[in-house]
């Protein structure tokens, strides 16, 4: 090439040298000529490259993580408040429950229990009946010792006792609990030394004052003190004296302590006293008490003393902590006079009848005492003059003394018991101690009353003199109990199970476990999660026998002498994760979603196929011609003159092959021909002049403002019924351009020039204004004029009006694309001439069942192998060859055998003035050279009539198309459309028109024949002939080139079109795969891109369904478990090293989760390794038949010659494949209301699911940026203009899933009956069979559209509903999750439901909605229609809904923190949004 812009460069120079083209341009003294410069290395550090290598990284880090995070759904532990999920509430412990050391202290058990009975005369069988007869269920009393001292350490200070039982240890059920337990709920104590304690209770009522009106005993400044003896010898001296001093304490007591201060709530600090605690309690050592020391005393043991607030069912006392100071005081009523003498009498009468127990001790009430008169047991009465000398004086509570270590008593006379005597002191009485209680035997004993004076309880035992011991005397008053404080009895009053085979565990758990917000308690028979037990108990022993049988059999993890092993019961917990089948189900499909999407990135990783950098009109000099070509379909003559108009404007500048634009009217409609005359007669009258204002530059600039004024003409304003208005007919027609470049650039020129111009240009308003008429002229031949200008060489320029035959067949017969009875078709002479192709082709014929035509010398040719687009398409394609192969248009040098563009514009479009000028370099080396490799370029669409929040339907299909373009164009795989794609064309040796191929059929002797058919260009196979030609390309090798600019303006159809064209679309997409894959001969190839796919999905969801602990890479054998845990070590104790950084405390309660994280990462680095050595392997084989290829040891055509060449075979696979796939949004709405109507719930952890959720958020919104701004700094370097993806328009990315739906399922049925009609009979496919109406496919998709789209509306008001009611009855948030999901889904939908149901309906006016009444309004249609449509259908409410998408992305990760459901939600969103075509 002479203009080389790496290797030229423009300069000025004083001189007039010639330059390097042989032309130089004077100015003045200067000179503007070309000089070669030398060529620079490209930077190795761009913006363009720092955007290429941030995509590439982002890409590795997405394949690796996202597979992770899936496999993360399913090992990951559930948060622990939801395991065990399947049985009973039982909440489990806190903190750490399977360390080694937690283990190792449970492995020996710490409580006893008592054996399981071997007779049934020691079973219980009352727990069940059955009509009045007992059953096999049994239970029986079950001792429990507990004596484990870490529990204190571990802050389990009240432990409760709980009864497991199993009949064959798997399932488990709980048979007792708390409240079956005695003397208490709880063990007091914890082990056996600190059990033994021996207790005393307290009566209610202190000793009254002797006057009323003095200060009651212990209550101010006092010291309370128990004196504990085993000698009866010292309890004689102290319960007989009145009065005992410090020193006779230190003499005559074991063991003493008490409390000490100002009592009933006071302030006063204890620590006032001498001897006395902060606590409120009396210091005590073994050789002093209160402050005093005494070298004779020897204190033994420990004393304390606990207020008893509360009593339990059968009296015992229940205990509190408290200091002194709030102990809380009562009244007492006591009566001083005393009793009668045959009362007094009646209590000394020994083993008096109904006062079992006791012997005649004083103060006992007797049975048939009057107890109605405010008295209790009769002991006060409600009238008479004794009550009216009672007095009210406050009282210490009852409380309880208990001593522990009070040592063996030593000698012979000691009680059998020991007995402690309550004591008492005051500030003002220092050294002189009184009893605080005393025995009442000719009065009455004082009773607890309320405000009113009214006694409040019954007299307990603890408040009688209990009958006399072993030692005559007062022991019965002052004896202690011994209590085994660490052992309890079950009794419980549920069913154990039957006789027979019996597991039964004794569970210990902490009192946290009542107190946890979501437990109730446990109820009778709830399942309980079988063994291990440690994460429930704090300690766990078992039983086992057969229950109530003499047979003992042996039974398994049971020991010789009944007992459980201890490791069946403890063990390392399995942490319940949601390893479930709707899960596994959910990550299957995430996978399968995740490989369709990495296919759509993995073009990104590479680098873009060079090209020249401008436009050259030497570059044309290397192409035979450039053809324009608009197949029109039933449009109106104003749309395609809008094309007409672009396609002539286009016209490259200096353009050295002829330029070519061809109306091909399939409808042959007289006005589409007279338009077209009328505009070859504009052109005709263009002056043309000399340099700088000749023909070529008049025809530029009349085209550039005719562009100008019609490329934002609205859709509407063309098919306006009675012809175009007058200032769209005015644009279109020339009016408006003539008149500004008489006012501007042709202003210099005589208006006798633009006369004739001026003429046709009214003719062309004229018949714009008219309607458009439904002529049609002979459709049993073709149509064909051609216009070139009267001077050949002026002008590049061609015009050709091509209306092929079309003539009507028999509606009986199949529409075949071979010869058949009912087709037309002509005949062809062996060795034809191509220069007769259109003279053959006017002697068409049809065929005659009968009278088939016998001459063995001629071949029948159809008329019309394809009724559609692509027959069209081929028609044009031919006649170009045939037109271009003339004598009078051959070149006469290497342009004559040359390959040439084969443009298609849809009617719809308009191509921009520099769409030539962007895309002819696209064709051409860096060097200048014609690159046949480039098989296709394609410009997006654009449309600039409908604003993205009106676009209902999505007619404005451009964002994710440029972006998917935008990816694929790094591999040079973006694929054509059916507009906006040039094509290079180029001829096989044989340059006949005609060529012979098999027929699809088999004859009548059952062989498939060849036949003679007119060559193709455009595969004739399916409706979507652009899809075909990209596989074709492919398949050669050819690439293709993407143009990130706006060089055509559509108008967007409405949107039922581009609901249709949807529907057309995925049925030509599953015709075409139907028969790629199964019929085609280069079709191994697409097979072997896909069984690669499925492999790749195949190996994942082994990969991420492995969930044991081994690695699968040591399972298969690729590696040894050894070498595996050397690698694993160090990074396990590196990540140890991380999380103690991080300070997390999750890893601390899970220490065996860090290998299993560590091992998934490897696992997947490891499987990345191997899918890069794979690749590797791939690129090896692919060099080495490149290189066969090279060097002509062998043909390798058809195997890829580069990576890049791989990644179009799978771009091509999915593009063909993608509605196999389609069942996935299907998938994803059916299982959100499988979730919700069938009250499902899953549970992730919140913050894991945050952040892998962030961090996938970023990878994969960082690569859609990168490559954005990596294509858009491309063209901005060589274009300057700069488009941007709209990341508002995210809210489409989901919505055609869901509209689409059902549409796809019934093109799918229809490609079925097509694709069958195809192959069995050889049916033309690429049009609706005329036994269907027209325009009923698209029809049936619109109304199952419209349908669709309410249900999903009306299903997610019905989700709601039926959550409301049954919210009560939910545990989770997985419902409510899945309800938000489906009302997102509701969201997407609606615009496109309410559009295609009032929104293309005629709309009643404001002021006849204004006349009717209410209940008019309610029962009219059309007044619905109207406010529905005002209600959604408008810009704000469009505005709202276009940024939920972007806000959803945001606004549902942060609510995974509370919802961890929503994470897959937006994964399924990432995923499927922008992985559809």
């Amino acid at each position: 090439m002479t203009s080389d812009p790496e290797s030229t460069e423009f300069v000025y120079t004083s001189s007039g040298v010639d330059s390097t083209d042989g032309s130089a341009e004077s100015d003045g003294s200067k000179t503007l000529m070309l000089r070669s410069r030398r060529r620079r290395c490209l930077p190795v550090c761009s913006a363009q490259r720092v955007c290429h290598w941030c995509y590439v990284w982002q890409f590795l880090l997405f394949l690796m993580i996202f597979p992770l995070w899936v496999k993360w759904l399913l090992v990951n532990p559930k948060p622990r408040q939801f395991w065990y999920e399947d049985y009973g509430p039982f909440p489990l412990l806190p903190g750490d429950f399977d360390s080694e050391e937690v283990l190792q202290q449970q492995m020996k058990p710490k409580i006893h229990m008592s054996a399981i009975p071997q007779s049934s005369s020691e079973c219980n069988y009352s727990c069940s009946a059955w009509r009045g007869y007992r059953t096999e269920e049994m239970n029986f009393r079950v001792s429990l010792s507990l004596n484990d001292s870490a529990l204190t350490q571990a802050h389990a200070h009240t432990v409760y006792p709980v009864l497991l039982a199993s009949a064959d240890f798997q399932d488990w059920w709980v048979v007792s609990d708390r409240r079956f337990a005695h003397p208490r709920p709880f063990w007091s104590e914890h082990t056996a030394q600190s059990g033994a304690v021996f207790v005393h209770s307290t009566p209610s009522c202190s000793r009254p004052p002797a006057k009323p009106q003095e200060m009651p005993s212990g209550l101010s400044g006092a010291y309370v003190l128990a004196c504990m003896t085993w000698d009866p010898e010292r309890l004689e001296q102290l319960s007989t004296a009145k009065e005992v001093t410090d020193v006779q304490i230190a003499t005559l007591c074991s063991s003493v302590g008490g409390v000490c201060g100002w009592s009933c709530g006071s302030t006063h600090l204890p620590q006032n006293l001498p001897g006395c605690s902060a606590q409120g309690k009396i210091e005590v050592s073994p050789k002093s008490f209160a402050g005093k020391t005494f070298s004779q005393a020897n204190f033994q043991g420990e004393v304390s003393m606990k207020q008893c607030p509360e009593v339990d069912e059968v009296g015992e006392c229940l205990t509190k902590e408290s200091p002194f100071s709030h102990w809380r005081c009562h009244n007492c009523k006591y009566n001083p006079n005393e009793i009668e003498e045959d009362s007094f009498r009646r209590l000394q009468i020994p083993g008096m009848p109904g006062i079992p127990g006791l012997t005649g001790f004083p103060g006992v009430p007797l049975p048939g005492d009057d107890t109605d008169g405010g008295g209790i047991g009769g002991l006060f009465s409600g009238d008479g003059e004794d009550a009216k000398s009672s007095y009210i004086y406050a009282s210490l509570p009852k409380f309880q003394v208990s001593v522990r270590g009070l040592g063996q008593p030593q000698g012979d006379s000691i009680l059998s018991q020991p007995a402690t005597v309550i004591l008492e002191t005051s500030e003002a009485t220092p050294g002189i101690w009184r009893p605080l209680y005393e025995a009442y035997v000719k009065t009455k004993p004082p009773v607890p009353v309320d405000a009113a004076g009214d006694p409040i309880t019954k007299v307990l035992d603890e408040d009688l003199e209990e009958g006399v011991g072993p030692i005559i005397g007062d022991f019965a008053r002052f004896r202690m109990h011994f209590q085994q404080q660490n052992r309890l009895t079950m009794d419980p009053h549920w069913c154990y199970g039957k006789q027979g085979p019996l597991y039964l565990v004794a569970c210990a758990i902490n009192g946290s476990v009542y107190r946890h917000e979501d437990f109730k308690g446990f109820t009778a028979g709830q399942k309980a999660a079988p063994p291990p037990f440690n994460d429930r108990c704090l300690e766990v022993s078992g039983r086992c026998a057969h229950a109530c049988l003499l047979h003992q059999p042996s039974m398994p993890n049971c020991t010789a002498d009944g007992r459980i092993l201890q490791s069946a019961l403890v063990g390392p917990v399995q942490w319940e994760t949601n390893n479930s089948t709707p899960v596994r189900i959910l990550c299957y499909m995430l996978i399968l979603c995740f490989s369709l999407k990495v296919v759509l990135l993995c073009p990104g990783i590479f680098s873009y196929y060079s090209h020249y950098r401008r436009y050259d009109p030497d570059l044309t000099s290397s192409l035979r011609c450039i053809n324009v070509c608009i197949a029109s379909s039933g449009e109106k003559k104003s749309i395609t003159l809008r094309s007409l108009i672009g396609a002539v404007a286009c016209m490259p500048k200096a353009c050295e092959c002829r330029f070519h634009v061809t109306l091909a009217d399939d409808h042959h409609r007289t006005e589409q021909k007279q338009m077209m005359e009328i505009f070859t007669k504009i052109l005709d009258a263009i002056p043309g002049f000399d340099e700088p204002y000749s023909l070529e530059e008049n025809v530029r600039q009349f085209f550039h403002v005719w562009v100008e004024g019609t490329k934002r003409i609205d859709i509407s304003r063309l098919r306006a019924e009675g012809g175009l208005e007058k200032e769209a007919a005015e644009y279109l027609s020339g009016r408006v351009t003539l008149q500004t470049l008489r006012e501007n650039t042709w202003s210099w020129m005589d208006g006798r020039y633009l006369m004739q111009l001026e003429t046709v240009v009214e003719q062309l308003y004229e018949a714009l204004s008219t309607t458009d008429e439904e002529n049609v002229f002979d459709l049993l031949s073709d149509t064909v004029h051609d216009w070139e200008p009267k001077d050949r060489n002026a002008l590049p320029l061609r015009l050709h009006y091509l209306a092929r035959a079309r003539p009507e067949e028999d509606e009986r017969t199949v529409k075949s694309q071979h010869v058949a009875p009912g087709i037309y078709y002509y005949k062809v002479p062996q060795n034809p001439d191509n220069a007769n192709w259109l003279q053959l082709r006017g002697k068409v014929k049809e065929m005659v069942y009968g009278l088939e035509e016998q001459d063995p010398f001629v071949n029948l040719v159809p008329i019309q192998s394809s009724r559609g687009l692509p027959g069209a398409l081929n028609f044009a394609a031919n006649y170009m060859y045939f037109f271009s192969s003339r004598a009078e248009n051959l070149y006469g040098d290497d342009r004559d055998i040359s390959p040439y563009l084969f443009s298609i514009c849809d009617p719809y479009h308009q191509y921009q003035p520099d769409f030539f000028h962007t895309t002819i370099p696209l064709f051409f080396n860096r060097s200048g050279e014609l690159d046949e490799e480039v098989g296709i370029t394609q410009c997006p669409l654009y449309f600039h009539e409908i604003a993205e929040e009106l676009d209902y339907l999505d007619g404005n299909n451009a964002q994710f198309f440029r972006l998917h373009s935008m990816i694929q164009n790094c591999c040079g795989g973006v694929s054509a459309w059916d507009t906006n794609s040039t094509r290079l064309l180029t001829r096989e040796d044989d340059t006949s028109l005609w060529k012979f191929e098999r027929k699809r059929v088999r004859e009548a002797d059952r062989k498939r024949r060849e036949h003679l058919v007119e060559r193709r260009s455009f595969p004739e196979t399916c409706k979507v002939e652009h899809i075909a030609s990209s596989v074709n390309q492919v398949l050669r090798g050819q690439h293709t080139q993407f143009i990130n600019r706006r060089l055509s303006y559509g108008m967007s159809r409405s949107g039922t079109e581009a609901l249709a064209s949807m529907q057309r679309m995925a049925e030509g997409h599953v015709l075409f795969w139907l028969q790629s894959f199964f019929g085609r001969r280069q079709g191994f190839m697409l097979w072997l891109s896909f069984i690669f796919f499925i492999f790749f999905v195949v190996w994942l969801c082994i990969l991420v369904g492995n969930i044991s602990q081994g690695m699968l890479v040591v399972d298969m054998g690729v590696l040894q478990k050894n070498t595996v845990d050397r690698i694993l070590a160090p990074l396990v104790d590196l990540f140890k090293e991380f999380v103690e950084i991080l300070g997390s405390s999750y890893f601390g309660n899970k220490p065996s989760l860090i290998k299993i994280y560590v091992t998934m990462g490897v696992e997947f680095a490891i499987w990345l390794a191997g899918l890069s050595v794979c690749l590797l392997l791939l690129l090896l084989v692919t060099e080495i038949f490149k290189a066969f290829t090279a060097c002509g040891i062998c043909s390798c055509f058809s195997v890829p010659n580069e990576m890049r060449h791989w990644a179009r075979l799978l771009i091509r696979m999915h593009q063909t494949s993608h509605w196999v796939w389609a069942w996935l949004p299907a998938f994803w709405i059916g299982f959100n209301y499988w979730n919700v109507f069938a009250e499902q719930t899953y549970h992730f952890n919140c913050w894991g699911m945050f952040l892998f959720i962030v961090v996938l958020q970023v990878l994969n919104w960082g690569m859609i940026i990168a490559a954005s701004m990596r294509s858009t700094l491309q063209a901005s370097m060589e274009t300057n203009e700069v488009i941007f993806l709209s990341m508002d328009n995210l809210w489409r990315s989901t919505q055609s899933l869901y509209v689409t739906l059902p549409l796809n399922f019934y093109s799918f049925i229809k490609a079925t009956e097509d694709y069958l009609r195809f192959h069995f009979y050889g049916a033309d496919v690429t049009f609706e069979p005329y036994s269907e109406s027209s325009g009923q496919r698209a029809r049936t998709s619109i109304c199952l559209v419209k349908y669709w789209t309410l249900l999903l509306i009306l299903g997610a008001i019905g989700a709601w509903v039926h959550y409301g009611l049954t919210y009560s009855d939910r545990d989770g948030q997985g419902s409510l999750a899945s309800c938000i999901v489906v009302s997102l889904i509701a969201l997407d939908v609606l615009h496109p439901c309410a559009y295609l149901w009032v929104g293309q309906s005629k709309h009643m006016s404001s002021e006849k909605a204004q006349r009717l009444s209410w209940l008019q309004a309610c029962v009219s249609t059309a007044w619905w229609t109207r406010l529905i449509s005002k209600l959604v259908l408008n810009k704000t409410l469009s505005t709202i809904v276009k940024w939920i998408g972007p806000l959803c992305f945001l606004v549902l990760t942060l609510l995974s923190l509370v919802m961890p459901y929503m994470g897959i939600n937006l994964a399924f969103m990432m995923l499927l949004g922008t992985s559809t075509y």
